[in-house]
């Protein structure tokens, strides 16, 4: 799953949480915390980290083939299903071998109460 990660690009949008972060935390001691989170997030001041994430990503998107890339930023999900074919056998046969008819299985007269003492 780390790998399907890595290959996605996540990894540099962790890297930008990171960043911001570290920006919210810096700036955070210098000004009061609403002047932090905006400072942070208005992207006027980047810091290193977050440069290094932008170009990466920026790269990344560069790599890609040229119908992925057209795809503007809207993704495709294919989900392909086959149904496998249910694979059948008949009943198995449950009689005894040898045996033609049941009617020695069958009782015929009530079982004697109390049973008989020998």
């Amino acid at each position: 799953m780390f790998a399907w990660v890595c290959a996605n690009g996540a990894l540099w949008n962790v890297a930008q949480v990171v960043a911001w972060v570290r920006m919210f935390h810096d700036y955070s001691e210098r000004m009061p915390a609403s002047e932090a989170l905006r400072s942070t997030f208005d992207g006027s001041r980047p810091c290193k980290l977050c440069a290094l994430a932008k170009s990466a990503e920026d790269t990344a998107h560069q790599q890609l083939p040229h119908d992925a890339a057209s795809s503007n930023g809207v993704e495709k999900l294919l989900f392909v299903s086959e149904c496998a074919p249910v694979v059948g056998s008949p009943a198995p046969d449950f009689t005894w071998p040898g045996v033609t008819d049941d009617t020695g299985c069958i009782r015929v007269e009530a079982v004697p109460v109390p049973p008989p003492r020998v």
